[in-house]
């Protein structure tokens, strides 16, 4: 086996990995993806590490050591990429593997204003949920507004690469901020209900079940780095909503006696 063909398994073994843990995979489940590449490409004596910033793979075959390390900078949730890869690393070697995983990176199952309508329906749903009652038309109608602009706003700042802190931090100023505006307007008999409803589309629920996932496994760096990771996007959310809200009570007029 020549030198740049092993290099290049390696290659695609990290790369492999890296599509997984950008798309919210488990670190198990990335490094033995890693793992079955590099077999299934005929390198069965490998070592694969894995943390939620950073990917490393050391091979070695014929006594010669490889070793490659990628940084992870960005993070979402997109589970159909992370079982298309699953399924690939499975499968037997092929000529164009390279070009399968740039295409599974590139790909969107979904086009964005089903990703859109989607997220008004979900909190139009957790507003039925968390009180609002089958028949609270208004609850349900701001919610349904409520989760499509919190998710356009969402996704404009993530690509300005705002931050996940910032992301959420506006975030949860914008379900507060839309849950007052709504009951104002008569479209919500309670405000709390649309704000706790549109804040459920940025809990980290994943990642906190990850981290979990992951300290039963022994993983405690990743577990306790997601975990941590978690919490920040819990308290950006709380801070946005709090801001929001100490707004309104220095206004009561305007803020309705909400506090």
């Amino acid at each position: 086996m020549e030198q740049t063909s092993k290099k290049q398994i390696i290659e695609l073994a990290c790369k492999a990995g890296k599509i997984m843990l950008e798309n919210g995979g488990e670190i198990y489940r990335v490094e033995q993806t890693m793992a079955s590449v590099c077999v299934a490409y005929g390198i069965p004596d490998c070592e694969s590490f894995a943390t939620p910033t950073v990917i490393m793979l050391s091979a070695k075959v014929d006594d010669e050591p490889y070793c490659r390390m990628m940084r992870i900078a960005e993070r979402n949730i997109n589970l159909h990429k992370v079982a298309e890869v699953n399924d690939f690393s499975r499968k037997q070697p092929m000529e164009n593997a390279l070009q399968e995983l740039e295409r599974i990176e590139k790909s969107t199952p979904y086009p964005f204003w089903v990703r859109v309508l989607a997220s008004g329906i979900g909190v139009a749903a957790f507003t039925i949920i968390f009180g609002g009652g089958l028949f609270a038309y208004g609850d349900i109608v701001g919610g349904l507004v409520l989760g499509a602009l919190a998710r356009l706003i969402v996704t404009a700042l993530q690509k300005k690469r705002a931050g996940d802190f910032i992301v959420n931090l506006v975030g949860g100023a914008t379900a507060a901020l839309g849950g007052w505006l709504f009951s104002q307007i008569g479209l919500g008999s309670d405000p709390w209900i649309v704000t706790v409803a549109a804040m459920m589309l940025l809990v980290p629920g994943l990642l906190f079940t990850n981290a979990l996932r992951d300290i039963a496994a022994g993983d405690l760096v990743s577990g306790g780095s997601r975990g941590m990771e978690a919490l920040s996007v819990a308290a950006a959310l709380a801070c946005g909503t709090a801001a929001v809200y100490a707004v309104l009570a220095f206004f009561p007029a305007v803020g309705g006696g909400l506090l």
